[in-house]
């Protein structure tokens, strides 16, 4: 662009000066008609592109390492022509933090609707975020431009790899079938089934004295009624890191969606806690079949991906619901989330830190392998894509 202004600046010098030097009306006559020109596409440029509609549209999903293609679609609504527009295509993924552009040129005559096809391609999963903020219009001659608005955008999901694991060691401890229905660690108040058996304290309700055990012993003992639970575990997941590290974002993704997967095929009661940012609610989802885990996944990559702040378990607990669980299962990728300790008030935490060291020695340590573990990638692919997650206990 400065190279041709410098170019019409010195042409115009030069016929200004032949015109003076030379009194030639035809010097004269070509320097006005130069000058003409470049107010003339100065005054195109300004009125150019002022009502032009644009519209992005992507896939609504994509796989991982592999092109999806998107459409920008402009309609240029005026009779001034667009000689010269160029903008940019800005993407990023929400989760790992990935970004690129795509530089665009075009024209557009007048009423006319031009479509402009781009690819792209994210090495991770997650959100991709793809938008045409602005643009400028320039000129014929690329002297003069004028930036334009524009709002397009769209989002395409990177989902990730299916891996298959055995969480074996999460189910372990107390999922079978008897404490589906009461908190083996929570009294409550439900008579129909008894949490514990305790000596009287002054404040206990006569209704508790459980009267033939408190003959039997000579001592006034308490039965404390249990808590029902409507599913054992429920589930979360943040994808909030502070600083955005691809590897564990994506294998936060990976260990959530192994272990829906682990739960449905032992048919473990679950559900799954969601903060959806782009309504700002929290969702709890029942996940029972495939099509449920597919759904949960993707909603936690839509709609959790862009935080700036750890949120879902502040969420949950603003505003629970009626559900009651048993046991919490959280899962992070940032080695300074703090967030499951808020859970402990609610019942038994297990705490997986995807690249994060465990706060327990006791604690499982697992060497995950997160992307595409197909035997005919590179054995230096499959070398590298591993990433260290502990699990452990809050007590």
């Amino acid at each position: 662009m400065m190279k041709y202004r410098i170019m019409w600046l010195l042409w115009l010098i030069f016929m200004a000066g032949a015109t003076v030097v030379t009194g030639s009306w035809l010097m004269a006559a070509v320097f006005l008609f130069s000058a003409l020109l470049l107010i003339l596409s100065a005054a195109v440029t300004s009125l150019g592109g002022r009502k032009t509609v644009i519209k992005l549209s992507v896939p609504r999903a994509a796989e991982r390492k592999e092109n999806f293609r998107g459409r920008l679609t402009l309609q240029n609504q005026t009779v001034w022509p667009v000689f010269g527009g160029k903008g940019q295509i800005l993407w990023e993924n929400l989760f790992t933090g990935e970004h690129g552009e795509i530089p665009l040129s075009f024209s557009l005559g007048c009423k006319e609707t031009r479509t402009i096809e781009f690819e792209a391609c994210s090495s991770w999963c997650g959100c991709v975020k793809v938008q045409f903020s602005s643009w400028k219009c320039n000129d014929f001659f690329h002297v003069f431009s004028v930036r334009r608005q524009a709002v397009a955008e769209g989002c395409t999901v990177i989902m990730p790899e299916k891996q298959n694991s055995d969480f074996s060691f999460l189910t372990r401890e107390g999922f079978d079938m008897e404490s589906f229905r009461y908190s083996g660690n929570r009294p409550g108040d439900d008579p129909g089934e008894t949490y514990d058996i305790r000596e009287y304290q002054p404040g206990d309700s006569i209704r508790q004295i459980h009267w033939k055990l408190s003959g039997k012993l000579d001592d006034i003992m308490i039965r404390e009624k249990s808590f029902p639970v409507d599913d054992t575990v429920l589930i979360l997941a943040e994808a909030f890191q502070a600083e955005r590290e691809p590897r564990r974002a994506e294998t936060v993704a990976e260990v959530l969606s192994a272990i829906i997967r682990d739960f449905m095929e032992k048919k473990i009661p679950c559900q799954v806690g969601i903060y959806d940012r782009n309504a700002g609610k929290f969702r709890q989802e029942k996940v029972r079949t495939e099509e449920d885990h597919e759904h949960i996944l993707y909603s936690f990559l839509r709609y959790g991906s862009d935080g700036k702040t750890p949120v879902t378990v502040q969420e949950y607990l603003r505003n629970p619901g009626t559900q009651n669980y048993v046991n919490y299962i959280y899962i992070t990728g940032d080695p300074e989330d703090k967030e499951a300790e808020l859970l402990k008030q609610k019942g038994e935490v297990t705490v997986i830190g995807c690249g994060v060291s465990g706060g327990d020695s006791k604690g499982e340590q697992i060497t995950w392998k997160y992307g595409s573990q197909n035997p005919e990638d590179s054995q230096k692919q499959n070398t590298e894509n591993s990433c260290q997650i502990s699990c452990w206990k809050l007590h």
